[in-house]
């Protein structure tokens, strides 16, 4: 599992010692810590809250497997650590996600964005099937970064929030969450696609197989039939079998993939259709989409094989709608749901 993680804007490592400063900004802060009750509380100076913190954090990350990881925050263009991010697991199928940030860089998206890379470690590197997130309810910033992250309400435990100090006040605990399928459909939706027109193609070859286009679909809205490619798979002159790729961003490519591919059976085994997904990189990059989608029957292990090789992340296992037209016609049941990335 990666110790460190990119986003766009920050890079997200373990704390070490060199971060004691950044944690006693943290601490230091009476707007930060208002409503984090295991900050200040029992007249813990903020001295002890930071030493007692970073203490946890490297505690935990010394632990083999690592199952609670404090990230530290860190914005990319400066190098300047921003606050603290963490994914615990909870029990066999959840994990919990936490952020905070100093005040200075908060509204600018940073708390959604390191949110997210900590929600996608849940499902994708824990492999959890549920990802929650604690509040206090005044705390509505806070709230409001769930609701960015698409995560609902799901519980409000009345005085749930344990009390800063001995007989005082408790907090009303909120409690957000995110299933797995909500998850794979917020990374659905978020794919980049742009379609004006189809590519005038470059010579699709990697020195062992070829994609030649065999035909350009334009798409039917009307039918939310997406714009599509459709290639052949050659090596030399023998097809060894097709590959298609969809452009667009209509809710039924969430079952049946912008990639499709099928090998003869002469032919499979060798690698031949990952080489022609990996092919299909510039033409996705043409038009703006920095992933796809490609989904396989359940009971298609090689297909499944070839995702993995290629090293797609996998977002959820999906039941198909009874109206859908590959449950319809081809009595396909469910489907595993892989994102394969275009820049890799």
């Amino acid at each position: 599992m990666p110790d460190t993680i990119l986003t766009p804007r920050l890079l997200l490592r373990p704390f070490t010692e060199s971060d004691r400063p950044l944690i006693l900004r943290i601490s230091s802060d009476p707007d930060t810590v208002k409503y984090l009750y295991f900050w200040g509380r029992n007249g813990m100076t903020p001295q002890q809250d930071a030493d007692r913190f970073l203490g946890h954090a490297l505690k935990e990350w010394a632990r083999e497997p690592v199952t609670m990881r404090e990230y530290c925050v860190i914005l990319r263009e400066t190098g300047q650590p921003i606050g603290d991010a963490s994914v615990e697991i909870v029990d066999e199928d959840t994990a919990e996600i936490g952020w905070i940030l100093l005040p200075e860089f908060r509204g600018r998206g940073y708390a959604t964005e390191a949110g997210e890379a900590m929600m996608d470690f849940g499902f994708t590197e824990y492999g959890k099937d549920h990802v929650i997130a604690h509040c206090d309810d005044r705390n509505l910033p806070s709230s409001r970064v769930m609701q960015r992250l698409d995560m609902r309400l799901e519980h409000i435990e009345k005085e749930g929030r344990a009390p800063k100090f001995e007989g005082g006040p408790r907090g009303d605990e909120a409690t957000w969450g995110i299933e797995r399928e909500q998850w794979a459909w917020r990374k659905f939706r978020g794919i980049s696609c742009r379609f004006d027109g189809f590519m005038d193609l470059p010579d699709l070859y990697d020195g062992e197989i070829r994609l030649i286009c065999e035909k350009k679909s334009p798409g039917i809205p009307e039918k939310s039939w997406a714009p599509a490619y459709h290639f052949l798979i050659t090596r030399g002159s023998e097809k060894v079998g097709g590959i298609d790729l969809r452009i667009g961003s209509m809710d039924g490519l969430f079952y049946g993939g912008h990639i499709g591919y099928n090998v003869d059976e002469a032919y499979r085994g060798r690698g031949c259709a990952g080489r022609a997904c990996r092919l299909l990189r510039p033409v996705m990059l043409y038009h703006g989409m920095d992933a796809a989608v490609i989904t396989n029957n359940v009971t298609n292990a090689a297909s499944r094989r070839v995702c993995e090789k290629l090293g797609c992340r996998f977002l959820t296992r999906a039941e198909l709608p009874a109206d859908n037209d590959m449950r319809r016609a081809e009595g396909i049941e469910a489907v595993n749901v892989y994102l394969f990335p275009a820049g890799e």
